[in-house]
Parts: C-alpha cells; structure tokens; sequence
C-alpha cells in the first residue's frame, strides 16, 4: 500500500484570497530508524547543558533527595509521551502537537497551537543559542585570561548549526548521535571517578523521602525545572515524516529517550550531592555544581567536563532546531502558519524557510536584550546565563500550554477517528493523569512573590495565549478551509 506521506494531491485550493496549500512538499521519508530518533531526542533534552543549569536550584530547594524530584518529573514525562506515542501510533505526521490539536478540536485550536509551538519553542531554544556561545566563552574564560563576548561566538555557532540542519536531517542526525556519546561518556567518567573516590561515604540518602526538604513542597518547588530538564523529549514525533515505519520507530524512540535521560539525570544529580558530601548550601553556592565537582575531583583533567557542556549544547542547538522547525514547516504547508513556511531546500529536502525564521527569530531575541541593556548602561548583568534562564522559563510556560491542549485531545482524537482502538485507560485515564501532572509547574511557575522579571512571565504567557486564540478565530473566519487536509496527509498506510 502508498505510504500517506505520498498521497497528498498536487493542487492548491484558494479559500477567498487565501490560499491553502494541498500540494504539501513532502520531507524524505525513510531516512531515519530508531536509534537516529533516540539519539536526536536525548540531544534535544540536552542531558549535559540541561542538567549543569538546572540541578543547583533543584538541589537547593529540594535538599539532599533531589533525585526524587527528577524521578517525579521523569513520571510525568512518561505520562505526556504515553500520550504523543498513542497519536503517533494511529497518524504519525511532522506536525506533532498541532497535527494532534487540530484534527482533534478543530481548526480554531489548531491554528492556537501552531501559534503557542513557534513563540514557546523558539523562545526556549533562544536559551539554547545563548548558551551556545555563553558556554564557549565561560570555558575560556576558566582556563584562560581570554574574555570574549559571548553575542559573537553565539552569532557564528548558530549559524554553522543552521548550516547543518539546512544540509539534511541524516547528516546532522548523525552529527548529534557522535555528539551525544562524547558528552555522556565524560559526563559518567566524571561521575564515576567522584563515587569510586567516595565509595567510603555512599549514602541512600539522596533517595529518601525524610532528606527531602520542605517534603511534598520542596519537591514541587523543583518540579518546573526538573521537568524542564525533559523539554525536547517530544523530538520525535517532528521527525515521523522522514522515518522509517515512524509507527513502531517514533514511540519506541519517545520511551527509549525518555528512560535514558531519566537514568542520566538521577545519576548524574546522586554523583554531584555525592561529590558535595551531601551539603547543599555548598551546591546552592556553587553556579554550576557538576563542573565545580569535576574540578575538584579530576583537577586539570575537568576540561573534558565542560567541553562536554559546548559539545551538549551543539547538539540540542541542532537537534532542537531539526525537530521544532518541522512543527513549523507542516503549519505552513496546511496553512496553519504562514505558506512561506511549509516551503523545502529541494535538494536535501529540509524545511530551510522555518530553520531560518526560528534561527533568526531566536536570535533577535537575544539582540534585542543585549541592546536593552546597553542602552540602559547596566552591562555588568549581560550574563549569558541569567538570559538562558529568563528565556527557558518563559518558554517553558508556554510549551505547558501545547502539552496540556496535547492530552485533552487524544480522547477526541481516537473517539472521532479511530474508535475501533479506542481504550478509556490509554487514550482518557492516561491523558488525564498526563494533564493533572502540568497543575504543579503552573502553580509553581505563576505563583505570586517571584522576582522580575519571573513575577511578569506568567502575565505574558496569558497574554499569548489569548492572543493567539484571538488570530485563530479571525484567520479560521475569513479562511474556512484553513488546516484543510490537516492529519489525512500523513496518516496512516
């Protein structure tokens, strides 16, 4: 039988001066097998420059147990990409989240969701970019007397990362799989030196419920960025459309790397409160905990550790930029977004219009803080890691949004379509746990008393959205046929 990636007719149809593409240029398929997708979606949740970031503020406010903290994230997780391997498995298409939506509540929430995906996820991987050149710049600065910029270094390495993508989704794939053993192999050198050197003093502490601070509050305060930690485990289902059998390969990828980067993750967070004799002011004191640890420990050697964090923040730039720009791509080409959009490099057969705009957009972003700071004259706050910060947390607010409309829509979704396989554990009981789990980082991250700009991010994040709700109802009005053929193109063999 033709694949449903073939199937979609030549023929674009106007829909009052509008016109909604039918001719959808397709990406190649069979291009990728499970171990491609896996390895593209652990770069994407970033073990490495996620974990360095992120794990201080988890350990401060859970304490010593803020393994549990991740361990809880990672359920929650498995619950969300229960839900993304279920629409996977019935109608894998590049449009993830927003194929999901649309063919499940409409057009009006489908358009919302393209919207929601390109403002949350190009600001996240503004992070990303940031870090890019931060990272270099702060190794350098480590282990040399240099003091470079880190806006240039950040200008070039997103653009060579773009390069990559825009020259095939094999070739970079293939880039991210080498990049991904080289950061974790260091990553569990380091972490293995420092328990081997402790293997006096190991403790079931960091597991233990009576270590966790605050108890239940001290786990939830972490949750956000522990989750957050997870971000790009739905990197997959972006990729179905190039896949081989994206059915079986897209699902088994989504829990392989999700079980992976949960394992490093707890590993990695047991070996730094380890390597810290189980202090947590000491880590909360520390910027990046797992580096001070690998100094301590390796001495001269700890250069490996933090080329580990440039070699993982390349990886999730390429990964991330790969898999979140086809979301962007299948919009245009169902007219969800901007036509432009949906438009191929014809060669390598990579959706070069959406890399260009999310890499140009993500690093618009970063000017525009950079000037905001120049022309205020306050220079000495131009820390790479305070925008990676801001830019993480605000997209992050935003992707919550997309994963919660994600888990309403599946029992629509396989009640309307397909109702043969439709089961109320996996497809009503599962989902609504999936949606019940967003509830703590939403309280946590809207919560009042956050400092600026923090306390204002769940203000803009509303503003969004209705925004976007708003666009979705004028642009569905004058153009019915909006998202017409959304979820038929690509489903199914």
């Amino acid at each position: 039988m033709t694949s449903s990636f073939e199937e979609a007719s030549d023929k674009q149809q106007p829909t009052g001066g509008h016109v909604v593409s039918q001719s959808r240029d397709h990406l190649k398929s069979g291009q990728l097998g499970t171990a491609d997708v896996t390895a593209s979606t652990v770069a994407n949740i970033g073990p490495g420059i996620d974990f360095y970031f992120a794990f201080g503020v988890i350990a401060v406010t859970a304490g010593v147990a803020a393994p549990l903290t991740i361990l809880a994230a990672g359920v929650a997780v498995v619950l969300l990409a229960f839900t993304v391997a279920e629409f996977t498995k019935a109608e894998p298409s590049a449009g993830s989240f927003i194929t999901y939506v649309e063919t499940s509540l409409g057009p009006r929430a489908g358009v919302a969701t393209a919207l929601l995906v390109t403002v949350g996820y190009t600001v996240a991987m503004a992070a990303v970019f940031t870090m890019s050149g931060g990272m270099v710049a702060m190794t350098l600065a480590h282990y040399t007397s240099w003091h470079l910029a880190w806006g240039p270094l950040t200008l070039v390495l997103t653009v060579g990362a773009i390069w990559l993508t825009v020259r095939g989704v094999k070739l970079s794939t293939t880039a991210v799989g080498v990049a991904v053993l080289v950061q974790v192999a260091i990553m569990v050198m380091v972490c293995v030196i420092v328990l081997v050197d402790q293997r006096g003093h190991l403790s079931g502490a960091p597991f233990s419920w009576e270590h966790l601070t605050g108890g239940l509050a001290g786990l939830s305060a972490g949750f956000p960025l522990a989750l957050y930690m997870f971000i790009g485990w739905e990197n997959g289902p972006a990729l179905a459309e190039e896949c081989r059998d994206p059915k079986r390969t897209v699902p088994r990828a989504l829990y392989i790397s999700v079980a992976i980067g949960g394992a490093l993750f707890v590993f990695f967070a047991y070996a730094t409160v380890t390597g810290f004799n189980y202090e947590v002011s000491s880590i909360g004191r520390s910027s990046i905990p797992f580096l001070t640890v690998a100094d301590h420990y390796l001495g001269g050697a700890a250069v490996l550790a933090w080329v580990a964090g440039i070699v993982s923040v390349l990886a999730t730039l390429v990964a991330g930029t790969n898999s979140q720009a086809r979301m962007l791509f299948d919009g245009g080409r169902t007219g969800l977004l901007p036509a432009w959009l949906g438009r191929l490099r014809p060669r390598a057969d990579t959706p070069v219009n959406a890399l260009l705009v999310m890499a140009a957009v993500g690093l618009g972003i970063i000017g525009v803080w950079w000037m905001s700071h120049l022309i205020s004259g306050d220079t000495g706050s131009m820390n790479p890691v305070g925008l990676y910060a801001e830019c993480s947390t605000m997209g992050t607010i935003v992707i919550l949004f997309v994963y919660f409309l994600t888990t309403v829509s599946l029992p629509f979704f396989m009640w309307r379509r397909h109702r043969e396989s439709f089961s109320i554990l996996r497809h009503v009981a599962i989902p609504v746990l999936g949606s019940l789990t967003l509830v703590v980082p939403f309280v946590e991250l809207c919560k009042p008393g956050q400092p600026a700009p923090y306390s204002e991010f769940p203000f803009i994040a509303l503003a969004i959205v209705a925004v976007a709700a708003v666009i979705a109802c004028i642009v569905v009005h004058r153009h019915p046929r909006t998202g017409t053929g959304e979820g038929t193109a690509f489903s199914g063999t």
